[in-house]
């Protein structure tokens, strides 16, 4: 028998398999999420930005402290090139060498802190040169610049070591004679003085004896210690008599080292 029923009404539904189906959200319980992850994001660019501009506030105050302290010691330096065009006044230079020997402080002392004081450091060894006959007498050394080492240790008419760097030096002298004085002592003195036109002293002094004219040995006056010297100290080697010292090489020498 065919079913010849018919009807309008649409088929029932197919029911859902168990666990297909799972409820939405509604529209009111993901807004405080939103709101959350917004205010994270905002907060995050808000701290990103703080950081930048503490950043950027920082170094820029830093650079205005350095150029504010080291702004004198740049002008002191343009101003000691005016002493040497004579537009300074000479109390003036006086007063700018005073500061400029402060830099120098600050330099050796901020190179101890870093590590960098042995690349600083200041010597000389210097090898003595035979005055040549014809010259005026002189009873200072007078060293061969040419074959004598220096590091940070200028001279001054080939007599006269000139320290650069304030500091402990071991300053050491030796000088040898081969001829006899028959009225004064063989003697030779290490010579300290301020700048060009200051004040001679004694720093050293050392002795050596013959005996008489008959003697041909050689003998050999040395003499060292540790001092403490500025920038502009000069340093140099007197003697009895030049034509009685010992010109052979290695007899007679003269040095210092920073310490």
């Amino acid at each position: 028998m065919i079913n010849t029923y018919q009807t309008s009404m649409p088929p029932p539904p197919i029911p859902p398999r168990l666990g297909s189906v799972m409820s939405a959200p509604g529209p009111g319980h993901s807004k405080p999420l939103l709101r959350f992850l917004i205010g994270m994001i905002v907060l995050q660019m808000v701290l990103l930005l703080g950081g930048f501009a503490y950043l950027y506030h920082t170094d820029n105050k830093y650079h205005k402290d350095l150029d504010s302290k080291y702004l004198d010691d740049m002008i002191i330096l343009k101003r000691l090139e005016e002493c040497e065009k004579d537009i300074q006044s000479v109390l003036d230079c006086k007063k700018l060498v005073e500061k400029y020997k402060s830099i120098l402080a600050k330099v050796g002392r901020a190179a101890k802190i870093t590590g960098d004081g042995p690349s600083y450091g200041a010597m000389a060894r210097m090898i003595v040169k035979q005055p040549v006959s014809g010259t005026p007498p002189t009873k200072y050394l007078e060293w061969n610049i040419g074959h004598s080492v220096r590091k940070n240790v200028q001279y001054y008419m080939s007599s006269w070591l000139k320290v650069l760097q304030p500091g402990d030096y071991n300053i050491y002298s030796q000088v040898a004679f081969s001829k006899w004085h028959p009225k004064t002592p063989l003697a030779s003195r290490v010579k300290l003085r301020k700048g060009e036109t200051g004040e001679e002293k004694d720093l050293m002094t050392a002795y050596c004896s013959l005996g008489d004219q008959d003697h041909t040995d050689v003998c050999t006056a040395f003499q060292g210690g540790v001092f403490s010297l500025e920038p502009d100290d000069q340093l140099s080697v007197w003697v009895t008599d030049p034509s009685l010292v010992n010109y052979e090489e290695g007899t007679t020498t003269f040095g210092l080292y920073k310490l």
